[in-house]
């Protein structure tokens, strides 16, 4: 008896033990497989981009070197420009002279021509010269990857790789030559990368560091990334409890904080929903002032929702939660009919005058959107001129689809402005490209103009690149008539708006402040003495 038992707890032990060990086993391919996809995507993207960011350099390089316009003439100047404009990865092309930068398609001829780093910083690669980090070449003294063939450089545009500066906890991948000589990019823990290059994971061989590794065929490129995976227990069955029972933990944790998460986006559905029921929601104004003429040409309609005990929720709390909650739609449509409504005595008085309104992406790929716009433009007797989009850069929806969907409001007559501008990721490229009538430059280079030389660079810049599309520019957060002087000297067709000229106020305050058939903007004695 005593016998049967000691076997029957020994056969049980051992089925335990095996099952705890074919789990273990089980679970490493698992990881396998799963890291292997993940360090197989991350690879890959990276090298797609390395190799887009080589292939223009090296075809923008070959373009400048076979061009027939002297270097640095307006002719040349203007192509550089265009460049630059086309090219996603490019942030500027530029002439060398004698191992000197004469002149950029950004920057123009250079008063000074800067001198090149020396050549002990320098390794010829795919039949072009390299520098990996110079600094004394781009403005501000950033760091900057450069290319040069012939009496041509391009500069990589810090951005090219900017999605992968920060890599995701245990990823890591160096862009590199084929014979390991010379390592473009590197991003994460890259120490003992270079020997990997050529070799790849193989799916039965259980190891920790997962490995992928590609060459280009016509571009010396290679990329080698690894993903060093969480190690398991492998020992016993009770580690694999251990194991089981840390995967309930953790998703118990994940579980709270979801639960967490879905009671905010509970309580602001239920909070919005009701404010919308309750028609709490309100717009103000703030006009938009065309210093040429001191003419105000339009105003901007904001959000404002007023809470329980009447007080104003702050636009950056709830418009965040409404695009969450999928309400930004509803309220967008409310803002269209509330200032076709307020703003009528202004457009009636003045076929000129618009109003701009902040749009999500959302509402400017929906075809419905474009239907109820058009609608209740035509109700009340408006033109499609005197209505303005504002669509902030930092939209994440793709560039493609977006450009269309802009295309098509456009078509119609409406207006496209790119708000908060220079605050976002979007390229001179994708911006020319858009079907945009006006740029708004974001308040944060405005205020830099009584601050920092650097300040007055970017904004004359930004009014430069408005001049080559040919599209309005607004400048946010005007407070002083010293900012407002800079600006008109920089840029005498420039419009403004801000505090200078009147804080956000409700329709009735606006209307009295800005009479419809007043449409002059007239500074007051304090404002005139600056």
């Amino acid at each position: 008896m005593e016998a049967g038992r000691r076997s029957i707890w020994i056969i049980c032990l051992v089925w335990v033990f095996l099952g705890g060990i074919c789990s273990l086993v089980i679970a490493e391919f698992i990881r396998n497989h799963s890291a292997d996809e993940y360090v197989d995507y991350y690879g890959s993207d990276v090298f797609q981009n390395a190799v887009s960011v080589a292939e223009t350099s090296l075809t923008v390089l070959r373009t400048l070197d076979r061009s027939d316009n002297a270097p640095c003439s307006a002719e040349d100047l203007e192509e550089m420009r265009g460049v630059v404009f086309a090219a996603p990865y490019l942030t500027d092309v530029g002439r060398l002279r004698d191992g000197y930068l004469v002149c950029t398609g950004i920057w123009g001829e250079l008063a000074t021509p800067v001198k090149m780093p020396p050549r002990s910083q320098v390794v010829g690669v795919n039949a072009a010269t390299l520098w990996k980090g110079a600094r004394g070449i781009a403005p501000a003294g950033l760091a900057v990857d450069m290319s040069s063939f012939g009496n041509s450089v391009v500069m990589t545009a810090p951005t090219a790789f900017a999605r992968y500066e920060d890599p995701a906890e245990r990823l890591a991948a160096l862009v590199l030559t084929s014979d390991a000589s010379y390592s473009y990019q590197s991003f994460g823990d890259t120490e003992g990368l270079a020997p990997l290059l050529g070799s790849n994971s193989d799916w039965y061989r259980i190891a920790q560091r997962r490995v992928y590794s590609r060459c280009n065929d016509k571009i010396d490129v290679c990329v080698v990334a690894t993903y060093d995976a969480p190690a398991l227990l492998k020992t016993a069955p009770l580690d694999f409890l251990l194991v089981l029972a840390g995967g309930v933990s953790a998703g118990a944790c994940l579980g709270l904080w979801h639960a967490h998460l879905y009671r905010e986006g509970r309580s602001w559905r239920q909070k919005l929903e009701r404010a919308l029921n309750d028609d709490r929601l309100t717009v103000h104004y703030q006009p938009i002032v065309r210093l040429s003429d001191n003419r105000i040409c339009g105003a901007e309609a904001l959000a404002r929702l007023v809470d329980f005990d009447g007080t104003l929720i702050p636009p950056d709390h709830f418009i965040p939660a409404a695009e969450t909650c999928g309400f930004i739609g509803q309220i967008t449509r409310n803002v269209v009919r509330r200032a076709f409504t307020d703003m009528a005595a202004h457009f009636a008085a003045d076929p000129d005058f618009y109003v701009s309104i902040n749009v999500a992406s959302e509402d400017i790929l929906s075809l419905e959107f474009l239907d109820f716009l058009e609608t209740e433009t035509r109700s009340h007797g408006l033109s499609a001129g005197q209505v303005a989009l504002e669509l902030t850069e930092r939209s994440t929806a793709s560039e493609d689809s977006l450009t269309q969907a802009m295309a098509a409001f456009s078509r119609r007559g409406y207006r496209i402005l790119i708000d908060d501008f220079g605050t976002g990721y979007s390229n001179l490229a994708y911006i020319a490209r858009m079907p945009i009538a006006g740029i708004k430059i974001d308040r944060m280079f405005t205020q830099a103009l009584d601050q920092q030389a650097i300040g007055a660079v970017i904004v004359s810049k930004v009014c430069e690149l408005a001049a080559v599309l040919e599209v309005t520019l607004i400048c946010e957060g005007v407070e002083t008539k010293g900012q407002a002087d800079h600006l008109v000297a920089i840029y005498p067709d420039i419009c403004i708006q801000g505090f200078l000229i009147g804080r956000p106020m409700p329709a009735r305050q606006f209307s009295r402040a800005f009479p419809a058939n007043h449409h002059a903007w007239t500074p007051s004695p304090s404002e005139s003495a600056g």
